[in-house]
């Protein structure tokens, strides 16, 4: 969930804002002007060539002078001091942004490095839906340099993209990333014509986030696919609808999709992973997990009760699977 109170930034958060403030201010212009500049270039290979739970656990160890002294030269040979996180945008969510991510939800978010087309169904209450597009288009532009890339929010009715449009600048600032980020919070329409909406969307480094997917027109569904070409990345984020035949359930059964549905088991109000305290309730709610905000392993027992096991809202709602014929998903 997106935090909807004051949280601190984070301390990766604060010590890119300084290296940033370094090289703008003229203080580091070039590489050799940072201390021990060699040995720092050495580290900063190192360290980009490493795993990214081992690069994240070095940052963490390391003092803030290093530290910094990376990022600053990170921004000096990338246009970017968050460099390091380009092939982990959930290690960037949780060091930068400040938001808690789960098991299930980093296989999502860290498949869209690998595979230009991902496609996660969601169960209800799960926050795919609204959540994790403003979160992912901001980890796209921030990785990169500044106008080397561009992230597409799109949504199906105004009122999902006006949601990411108010959190994205609120996300941005708290993290200190410079600017107003390169994102775009889209629409189309349903009439005919409408599918080449988007045909103007060809940059180098594009990201289209296809939110609240499972809600879109087979019209709305064509603009997507026609904005993108071999150059732009999709992710594809929502609830499947009980109704066969959706777009959505189309591009999870592509063969270039790489499919990963996230059922109400994998979440952590049934896996009992800890997600730290909600920070999206306000203080006088007291503290408590985000957990407790999710669907759970008895709301589920009681729908599938209701409704029967292929019920296809138990199929939806509960599994994150399609109502037509089983397909060929990532349940790992």
């Amino acid at each position: 969930m997106l935090p909807t109170v004051e949280t601190p930034r984070t301390r990766t958060a604060a010590l890119a804002v300084r290296a940033r403030n370094v090289v703008d201010s003229g203080l580091v212009p070039r590489t050799s002007a940072v201390p021990d500049w060699l040995a720092r270039l050495d580290q900063l290979e190192s360290l980009t060539a490493a795993p990214a739970p081992i690069r994240r656990a070095t940052l963490a160890r390391l003092d803030d002078e290093t530290a910094c002294d990376l990022l600053v030269l990170s921004y000096l040979r990338h246009g970017t001091p968050y460099a390091l996180w380009a092939d982990t945008p959930s290690g960037f969510i949780e060091d930068v942004l400040a938001v808690r991510t789960w098991a299930r939800l980093r296989t999502v978010l860290d498949a869209t490095v690998e595979h230009p087309r991902v496609v996660a169904p969601a169960c209800f209450g799960s926050g795919a839906r609204r959540h994790l597009a403003p979160l992912l288009a901001l980890w796209h532009v921030a990785v990169r340099r500044d106008l080397d890339a561009m992230a597409v929010i799109l949504s199906p009715t105004r009122r999902i993209a006006d949601h990411a449009r108010r959190h994205m600048p609120r996300l941005a600032e708290q993290a200190g990333l410079p600017r107003e980020p390169v994102v775009h919070c889209m629409t189309t329409g349903t009439d005919p014509g409408d599918q080449f909406a988007l045909a103007g969307l060809y940059t180098p480094n594009a990201l289209v986030i296809a939110t609240d997917a499972g809600c879109f027109h087979p019209v709305q569904g064509a603009a997507v696919d026609h904005a993108l070409d071999g150059r732009a990345r999709l992710v594809a984020l929502g609830v499947p609808e009980p109704t066969p035949g959706t777009w959505f359930e189309d591009l999870a059964r592509r063969a270039t999709s790489r499919t990963i549905p996230m059922a109400v088991s994998d979440l952590p109000s049934v896996t009992g992973e800890e997600l730290g305290p909600c920070t999206s309730c306000p203080p006088e709610h007291g503290a408590h997990s985000p957990a407790l905000h999710l669907p759970d392993a008895r709301w589920a027992t009681r729908q599938i009760a209701a409704h029967g096991p292929t019920h296809p809202l138990v199929v939806t709602r509960i599994h994150a699977g399609f109502p037509g014929a089983v397909a060929a998903v990532d349940a790992t």
